[in-house]
């Protein structure tokens, strides 16, 4: 009965003519929005390492004029974060709206739509003291298949259900190249039981001539089993046999738009940033440059070799992981709060290119802005090759 309305609203619904988008965001302007959403926004930010790299059955549905009745507009949902002016690029004629839908492991992936360029957003990422004024994002929805509204970001449940959004390029290694290494962030709302993504990186557009996919994959990380790279072709697919969320998209982004010297000047920059940092400290990115936190401003000034005088371990979070046989390690952990990450993984040779035994490296971090909900990962490498997982907290 359900799948049946389903069919006859996509068939209702189906306008003779689009509106303008201007009108769209006019009408939709007037729906309540959640009274929690700048104090959600930051519960969801996402700062992630710029050298960690973690690894963390689809029913096509050609579901176009049935999202844009059902969905937020990726103006519409950006405007939701107060970002004025990336709200007015998805309202321009540079952005892409795409609105196709997925349905995978459960969930109905919707990819909404794209917009890069140079300082088209009112919150942008620093790195070493430079502005990151040229930047690509995308908007995508997440929901379950069967209606059950996906938990609130306001809620201690939030997190329990965990997805990697990232772009790829066509050719390059999606487990090296993504959105943990290519200066990527989230930013992340709810509404009316949808979970809204909106993805930050590095602007691809330069590789438009091979190809730019979006991907929304199951996990906190980069799961290698989710997608197939070819490395003859360059092609990367979807895993049939994968059994969880592995949505894959092509953007269609204009292929004029690529510059290949832009291209290999970057990835050549890629490399020495690749080889020359660590997974912790100053390398660190964001999904938005806002007025700094509390959390912020610690994580700023701590390091592997301060951890222990600002920092302590909270041991029930501890564990032993050994390496499989591709060199990764699996970890989960949850805080009494409700606060953790489940099945994540990640490559050792990344976390410790060294393979110095003894090493201590800290890995992603996660807060509220507050200092009493900073988690911070911190990995240490064993004789062994073993490595030592737990959570750190603050000293109060």
């Amino acid at each position: 009965m359900k799948n049946d309305m389903d069919d006859l609203l996509r068939l209702a619904l189906a306008p003779a003519y689009l509106p303008e988008e201007s009108l769209n965001r006019q009408v939709l302007s007037h729906i309540e929005m959640e009274e929690q959403k700048m104090m959600d926004k930051k519960k969801n930010r996402r700062r992630i390492p710029a050298a960690a790299v973690g690894l963390c059955a689809v029913l096509f549905a050609s579901a176009t004029s049935y999202a844009a009745y059902k969905y937020l507009t990726p103006a519409e949902i950006v405007d939701e974060t107060g970002d004025a002016a990336l709200t007015d690029a998805f309202l321009g004629d540079d952005a892409i709206l795409v609105n196709e839908t997925q349905e995978c492991g459960g969930y109905r992936i919707t990819l909404l739509g794209s917009v890069a360029g140079r300082n088209i957003s009112d919150y942008l990422s620093m790195e070493d003291g430079q502005v990151e004024d040229d930047r690509i994002y995308t908007v995508v929805a997440i929901e379950h298949e069967d209606g059950t509204p996906m938990e609130p970001t306001s809620s201690d449940d939030y997190g329990r259900e965990s997805f990697y959004v990232s772009h790829y390029i066509r050719g390059l290694d999606p487990m090296r190249y993504s959105l943990m290494s290519m200066g990527g962030g989230y930013t992340a709302l709810v509404k009316d039981g949808i979970e809204y993504r909106i993805l930050e990186m590095d602007n691809l557009e330069m590789f438009a001539d091979r190809g730019i996919y979006v991907g929304v994959s199951s996990g906190s990380f980069y799961e290698a089993g989710a997608y197939r790279y070819d490395e003859i072709t360059g092609e990367i697919t979807r895993n049939t046999d994968y059994n969880g969320v592995n949505a894959l998209f092509t953007l269609p982004v204009d292929p004029a738009k690529a510059d290949p010297a832009a291209a290999a000047e970057y990835l050549e920059q890629f490399e020495e940033k690749m080889n020359g940092s660590g997974a912790e400290g100053g390398s660190d990115e964001e999904d938005v440059s806002e007025p700094l936190t509390e959390a912020d401003v610690f994580m700023e000034k701590l390091t592997s070799e301060n951890l222990d005088e600002y920092a302590e371990p909270v041991e029930y979070t501890r564990m032993l992981c050994t390496p499989d046989a591709d060199g990764m390690i699996s970890y989960q952990w949850r805080m009494e709060s409700g606060a953790g990450s489940e099945h994540a993984r990640m490559l050792v040779d990344w976390i410790f290119p060294d393979k110095q035994a003894g090493t201590v490296k800290i890995g992603g971090w996660s807060s509220s802005g507050t200092l009493d909900t900073l988690c911070i990962e911190v990995f240490t490498l064993n004789e062994d090759g073993t490595v030592g997982f737990v959570v750190y907290q603050p000293k109060q």
